[in-house]
């Protein structure tokens, strides 16, 4: 199996790039005939979204899961804000965008001006092309004109300067403010806008809604977190980490971001500070769910829901207090799996629902097959388009996701899901070999209270599903699927960015040299470092 390496001199590619993409997938000028395309990122938001049977109040979310199709079991390639993101907006898997935490020089200098985002594509193909809110972690896109400012606050500027002046950062608030102080508002009320401003017979649009909640820190205006009994939420299942999961199998980082009740990774929260925890998350979400209503009455508003396809889906998923841990950059079913709709009236059957394995990496694909453009032959996901058609569709045999773990990416998990099974492998990543698998089955073990890789009687599953997961992704594709993509290797990831100076400063330490030598030199050093161990 490829292996899971991961990289500003930001070139942005503009009209020359246009012209060939215009040439290159075959559509010139506007073309009335194409549907509209809104496309709707959550960050941070799990499916215990009421449609999908949890808790959560998502009256508007739910509204478009029953206008469309819901995909019941759709996971992203990694864990993370930055990775994933990177992953579905180029169609391509992390092995090729390079991309761990934050984004990485190579990606950046290497990947966007080779191949660009799906929001490129789309106006290479004579669409009105415009983002708002976040869609990338921590940078613009192509050409910064698509993104609209939308300002508004995550959370009230207190916590900050309690923060800044020694004293505690909660992961939580209660906003006594309207829904209007914050930046969601904000994005859905200059999408909302643009939907209604939007002349058709000029040509069709590729809108990218990108909301910020419910990210950390969990807040909402106090309305939301009305909508909710505390002592009726339920607490997290299971509360421990898994029987015999290695204590990698999360990372515990958030704790010593946020004042929460302890910060000892070894010690679950108590009932009453779980329930709290959990009442936040569900609060923001609550709130977000409520800014999605707002694009959606816009577009209904607007005369042209016949001529959208409305996407639906977030960055990645979130446990929240399950394994004992509250976070994302894990492998567990929560960590990896998301929620997903797709809708289009009266080309899309109400009320759909799909147990499909499919992938964030297909969502690039699928909107194009959607729009009746030529699919680019370099992405590495497929299109799920037959599948909206025929829920039933058998599928893919399995999906994979990963994550590093360390500060240079020592170790990493790499995992499939197939219909009944998750396996993982934990590997030295200097060494190549496994250091820890674990086994999850959903028909017994729906909470994956238990790692069944422990158990000697379990060896012959584990050598079969080793084997699957190794043979690669291409493997998985459903029977009579195929894909052409042959991206190269990237580059194990040197961070770029503010975000990413701690790396780097660990970087240097492991593998010496300095920043100033560039990335490209960086990256050579690590290599060179890993090949003393693989002789």
């Amino acid at each position: 199996m490829e292996r899971i390496p991961k990289l500003n001199n930001w070139i942005f590619i503009t009209l020359a790039f246009a012209l060939i993409s215009c040439g290159g997938n075959g559509s010139s000028g506007k073309d009335n005939s194409q549907p509209n395309v809104l496309f709707i990122i959550i960050d941070d938001m799990n499916v215990d979204v009421n449609c999908y049977g949890g808790p959560i109040k998502s009256p508007h979310i739910d509204q478009l899961a029953a206008s469309g199709i819901k995909f019941n079991h759709a996971y992203v390639q990694q864990p993370v804000c930055a990775a994933s993101r990177a992953s579905f907006l180029t169609g391509l898997r992390p092995n090729s965008t390079g991309v761990d935490y934050p984004y990485s020089h190579y990606f950046l200098d290497e990947v966007m001006p080779k191949h660009g985002t799906i929001s490129r594509y789309f106006a290479g193909s004579g669409y009105d092309v415009k983002q708002f809110g976040k869609v990338h972690h921590g940078i613009e896109d192509e050409n910064p004109t698509f993104k609209p400012k939308s300002k508004g606050r995550y959370y009230n500027d207190s916590i900050n300067l309690s923060f800044e002046n020694g004293g505690p950062k909660l992961p939580y608030e209660k906003s006594y403010d309207g829904d209007s102080e914050y930046a969601d508002f904000k994005i859905a009320d200059s999408v909302a806008t643009a939907i209604l401003a939007h002349d058709q017979s000029s040509g069709p649009f590729f809108f990218v809604a990108g909301f910020k909640k419910p990210h950390l820190i969990f807040a909402a205006p106090e309305k939301y977190w009305d909508m909710y009994d505390r002592t009726e939420i339920p607490l997290p299942v299971p509360r421990n980490l898994a029987e015999g999961s290695p204590e990698y199998a999360v990372d515990q980082y958030y704790l010593n971001q946020y004042d929460w009740e302890t910060k000892d990774p070894q010690t679950p929260f108590t009932d009453v500070y779980a329930r709290l925890i959990r009442h936040a998350y569900y609060a923001s979400s609550s709130f977000v769910d409520a800014q999605v209503g707002l694009v959606l009455d816009a577009l209904r508003e607007s005369g042209l829901e016949e001529e959208t396809i409305v996407l639906f889906v977030s960055d990645h998923g979130f446990l929240m207090g399950e394994q004992n841990y509250w976070g994302k950059t894990n492998l567990f079913e929560k960590g990896v799996q998301v929620p997903l709709i797709v809708s289009w009236k009266d080309h899309i059957e109400a009320g759909m629902e799909t147990k499909a394995l499919v992938e964030a990496v297909d969502i690039f694909p699928t909107l194009v097959d959607m729009a009746g453009l030529e699919v680019p032959g370099y992405l590495e996901g497929n299109s799920f388009k037959p599948v909206i058609e025929e829920p039933s569709l058998p599928w893919k045999k399995g999906v994979l996701s990963q994550q590093p773990r360390g500060m240079v990416a020592d170790r990493e998990g790499i995992s499939m899901r197939t219909d009944r099974y998750r396996y993982t492998e934990w590997i030295n990543t200097f060494t190549g070999e496994i250091i820890a698998q674990e086994l999850f089955d959903y028909e017994v073990d729906p909470t994956e209270s238990v790692n069944l890789a422990i158990y000697s009687e379990n060896a012959k599953l584990l050598h079969e599903l080793s084997t699957q997961l190794n043979t690669g992704w291409k493997s998985l594709l459903p029977e009579g699927v195929t894909n052409h993509s042959t991206n190269p290797l990237a580059p194990p990831s040197y961070a770029w960015g503010g975000e990413g100076k701690g790396r780097r400063a660990a970087w240097h330490k492991t593998f010496g040299g300095y920043e100033e030598e560039g990335w490209r030199e960086a990256t050579e050093r690590r290599m060179s470092y890993q090949s003393t161990y693989e002789k």
